[in-house]
């Protein structure tokens, strides 16, 4: 008895054709680098989130140096800029190398028993692309009165 062809004949079956292996690889990359520059945004977007709410923090922990400041003694006799620096540049703020703080403080605005600090925190914006020259800020204000 004569075994059966296992092999069956490759007439009448198609496969893909050069041309439609490279449409589908151009797609294929197209999507690959759309995919890439939204990875790429988004990284640059939660590092501007990280340096915005680092520039508040320090802001907020010079408002409360502010505070702890009026609280020592009557009439805010020790809110001065000689205990809260006027200008911090960069390098100089402890943990925090690539922000600048400038303080100030004004003794009864509006003709009123206290006092008010403003509190600005500069820094330049990291970016995928490098270091951006433009600074960027944050900025906090609080009125003290006197107790």
């Amino acid at each position: 008895m004569h075994a059966p062809n296992r092999l069956k004949s490759c007439a009448g079956q198609a496969g893909f054709t050069l041309a439609e292996i490279l449409v589908a690889c151009a797609i294929i990359s197209v999507g690959l680098v759309a995919v890439s520059m939204g990875f790429g945004y988004g990284v640059d977007g939660v590092e501007a989130g990280r340096q915005q709410s680092t520039a508040v923090f320090l802001a907020e922990q010079r408002i409360e140096q502010a505070k702890d400041l009026a609280a020592r003694n009557p009439n805010l006799a020790d809110l001065t800029t000689a205990n809260l620096p006027a200008t911090e540049a960069y390098g100089t703020i402890a943990n925090a190398p690539s922000y600048r703080r400038t303080t100030a403080i004004t003794a009864n605005p509006g003709g009123t028993t206290g006092a008010r600090v403003d509190v600005n925190v500069f820094y330049r914006p990291v970016t995928g692309r490098g270091v951006l020259t433009t600074e960027r800020s944050a900025q906090l204000s609080i009125f003290l009165a006197n107790r």
